[in-house]
Parts: C-alpha cells; structure tokens; sequence
C-alpha cells in the first residue's frame, strides 16, 4: 500500500506521540513531499515532538515533486505537493486533515484519510481502546488546537465503543 502523506496528520500524531499507528495501520510505504517535510520544521516545535517526527520519518521517502498540480487557491504548496505525489505513484490514501484537500483527493480517485480516522482505524484493530481514542481527541482539540466541527466531533465519537 503506498500512502503519502500531508502535514497535518503527522504534527497532531507526533503532538499526541502516536505516530507508530501509521505504520501498523498502512503499512511502510509512506511519502511526502520535500515541500511537506520544510512545513512540518517551519515553526517553533517541541524538542520531543521533533524527535518523534524525525524517528518517523527516517522510514519515509522524501520525494521532490517538480511543478505540482494547483488543485485548488485554498490550498497550500505543501498540499498541492501532496496531492500531486498522490496521483503520480498512484497512492492508495493520502494522509490529510484540511476539508479543501480532502475534496480535492477525493476527486482526483485518492482516498483521504485523516487523524480522526486514524484514531478510528486503530481502535478498529484494537490497536488502542475506545477510551484512549477519546482521551486522545479531546486532548488534540482542548490542547492542540485540532479544530474540528460540533457534528464532525459527535460522529466520532459516535463510532467509538461505548465504554462499561
């Protein structure tokens, strides 16, 4: 399975130290573009964070994309790289969070995945149980700054195991 992967989704899963899930859930072959990589180190980071995000990406293929697709104005270089490198391998999902990009991908025959249906996925293959997906949304949103809309929240949840 080739995955590549957007920035989004690798900062918040560093943030919450689960970035181990997209290799057990997808698999090794993991992208992103060099444009994806400048994005996650262009701000302050935390030192363990960094950390985390080099570790993972010491297993990753950072791939120069040349003239990438303007998929949309909304979207960012980083994530028109992304979608670009999507549609030249032939990615089987491209790991985003952004609404724009999402249904960008979506369009273009790429099957997004986010950081919420990471979550999902390794509560799934009990991974990660139920209560643990849930501690660690509420912690993206009332921490780091995950934003995400009031019916987008309660359909996750939703989809969580019902704790006993």
């Amino acid at each position: 399975m080739i995955v590549v992967a957007d920035a989004s989704p690798l900062i918040f899963l560093a943030k919450i130290r689960q970035l181990d899930l997209i290799h057990a859930l997808l698999g090794r072959d993991i992208r992103l573009p060099q444009a994806v990589r400048r994005e996650l180190f262009a701000g302050p980071i935390d030192p363990v964070e960094r950390d985390h995000l080099d570790e993972f990406l010491a297993d990753c293929r950072i791939e120069t994309v040349r003239r990438p697709r303007c998929f949309a104005s909304a979207m960012s270089a980083a994530d028109n790289a992304a979608l670009t490198l999507a549609l030249r391998c032939n990615a089987d999902h491209l790991l985003c969070d952004e609404r724009v990009t999402r249904s960008m991908a979506e369009i273009e025959g790429i099957r997004p995945l986010g950081t919420l249906g990471l979550l999902l996925r390794a509560v799934d293959k009990r991974l990660i149980p139920g209560a643990e997906a849930r501690r660690l949304i509420d912690l993206l949103v009332s921490t780091h700054n995950f934003r995400i809309g009031v019916e987008v929240y309660q359909a996750v949840l939703a989809r969580l195991p019902s704790e006993k």
